[in-house]
């Protein structure tokens, strides 16, 4: 039986209607794998001078294991920011802002989830220094961590890497986000994900697994088949928040999880999404990991979701 869910704070609805994956092409589940030469790929040792000159290396010289550059085709670049420019109908902006390519192993044919923890560990630490160095840059309000995988997902470089972009205007779903988390907190006097996490607990339905810090769940109105997401279970607002042992556990999950999805579903393309935002009392950083096993049909251009499969039913098929 389907049903029409309302996300845990958004005003955003999703109808599961599990009959649907019977219909031909319900689900895609396509090779989606890229294949990058690694002589020519711009992100292998050797290579470096195909790619602008580093902004972080760890550690530095030809050694290196992690390694950040600016990105060769930038949605943003630095210019000259004036706020909104022009008149209705016709409004808009510089394209200010920063654009980053973080190379997350010099091994060219390694997964996120092969890494070993440390390395895994190495990449959280550099994201968390790039995002502090580019939360201080002048006109920038938001930045945005997020790694896609697969053709699926828009990847277009085998070469293990996530992006960074710095930008000027808040984007639309945190912002929501925000003032849904604001309201919540004002009335409930509580963290909206910290309740999440407790009432999720209880259920137990929907966990697909947990440690000492983080709890993995598949979300009760879930956009997209297999959606996860990564919530710690101490309150804290934003990426760099993270403390020395929070990183260790979090490269511990986040490996499983992408391994368990492998192993259900062999190579996917997905993306992962880094949801920060700066210290408050009412919003709780997380992680979301938006497999890409359909392709969307146009209800959801309309802001309305079709979801396949029940949460409870992905969760029990990646429970590790």
């Amino acid at each position: 039986m389907g049903e029409i869910r309302k996300d845990y704070i958004l005003e955003r609805y999703v109808i599961f209607s599990p009959k649907r994956a019977k219909r031909p092409r319900g689900l895609e589940r396509k090779d989606n794998y890229i294949e990058t030469p690694k002589e020519k790929c711009p992100f292998c040792p050797g290579n470096e001078h195909l790619t602008p000159k580093s902004i972080l290396e760890i550690p530095k010289g030809k050694k290196w294991k992690i390694r950040s550059i600016p990105n060769k085709f930038p949605a943003l670049k630095e210019t000259k920011f004036y706020g909104e420019e022009g008149k209705f109908p016709f409004v808009h902006y510089r394209p200010h802002g920063y654009h980053e390519v973080l190379i997350e192993t010099p091994e060219h044919d390694k997964r996120l989830y092969e890494l070993s923890k440390t390395q895994i560990e190495l990449y959280l630490k550099a994201l968390i220094m790039r995002y502090e160095d580019l939360m201080k840059k002048k006109e920038i309000t938001y930045v945005t961590i997020f790694k896609n995988e697969g053709k699926g997902s828009g990847a277009s470089i085998s070469h293990a890497h996530s992006q960074i972009i710095a930008s000027p205007i808040f984007p639309k779903v945190i912002d929501e986000e925000m003032k849904a988390s604001e309201k919540y907190y004002e009335e409930e006097k509580r963290c909206p994900f910290c309740d999440v996490i407790k009432y999720e607990k209880k259920k137990r339905v929907r966990i697909i697994s947990e440690n000492k810090e983080f709890v993995v769940l598949s979300p009760y109105a879930a956009v997209l088949p297999y959606e996860s997401w990564i919530i710690p279970k101490r309150h804290i607002s934003q990426i760099s928040d993270l403390n020395g042992n929070q990183i260790r556990y979090l490269s511990s999950i986040l490996k499983q999880l992408l391994k368990k999805y492998e192993e259900v579903f062999g190579y996917l393309s997905y993306t992962i999404v880094y949801h920060s935002f700066p210290e408050s009392d009412f919003w709780h950083f997380h992680i979301e990991i938006y497999p890409r096993l359909k392709i969307y049909g146009g209800f959801e251009y309309f802001g309305l979701y079709i979801n396949e499969i029940l949460p409870e039913q992905a969760a029990k098929k990646l429970k590790f």
